[in-house]
């Protein structure tokens, strides 16, 4: 859709117009998905609004309509984001609940949807930038705690399920996470999808051989 396309078509084929409140989440949505991907490419650093709307192909004043700073398109974007992961977190429960989860289909959705390479760029390089920001700092370690809180979650439920005390699933938690993470990281520096695969496929076998029921082959 372009820049100026204000139409949507219906269900029955006939064109309709987009209310303002349609056009502004549209214009917003593009923006925060601009701003995300400029981080992970340029980093927080570097960005500026230039940048964002010429990858949005939005206009500079269109920015300063919906946002009074680049910092406030910054929060904005990151939150939706980190709330992404979140969701996430809470589908990988519903899934649990509907009916279980493999151990290689719990890595492979907490690898999807938990710890993305966009995901853990953006992250490491917010933390880096908040240092010296406070008001930026708190928006990074406030959904920070949200998100650690969805992990925390998400393993009583699954492990707790199978056998685990909560602090017992917690730490298996924390123990898959970290390695995500990490893996992440490394292949960033150094990309090799077989080694990440015999990575994950080796996570699924520790969740197996630590719980005692729930995760089949």
């Amino acid at each position: 859709m372009g820049q100026h396309d204000n139409t949507e078509t219906e269900g029955t084929g006939t064109p309709r117009r987009r209310t303002q409140d349609e056009r502004s989440a549209a214009t917003i949505e593009k923006l925060c998905n601009a701003t995300i991907s400029l981080i992970a490419e340029v980093g927080y650093a570097n960005l500026t609004t230039t940048m964002i709307a010429r990858r949005a192909e939005i206009s500079r004043g269109a920015i300063l309509h919906h946002f009074d700073t680049r910092a406030d398109l910054v929060k904005r974007a990151t939150g939706g984001m980190w709330a992404s992961v979140v969701e996430a977190a809470a589908a990988i429960r519903a899934d649990h609940r509907a009916g279980g989860l493999t151990a290689e289909e719990f890595i492979e959705r907490s690898w999807t949807g938990l710890m993305t390479d966009t995901y853990v760029s953006v992250t490491i390089d917010m933390m880096t930038a908040s240092r010296g920001d406070a008001d930026l700092r708190q928006h990074v370690e406030s959904w920070m705690r949200r998100m650690f809180s969805s992990y925390r979650r998400t393993a009583r439920e699954v492990f707790g399920d199978s056998g685990l005390t909560p602090e017992e699933a917690e730490t298996l938690m924390l123990v898959v996470t970290s390695s995500l993470r990490g893996l992440r990281v490394g292949q960033m520096i150094e990309p090799d999808p077989a080694r990440a695969r015999a990575a994950l496929a080796l996570l699924a076998e520790v969740i197996r051989a630590r719980v005692s029921t729930g995760f089949s082959p």
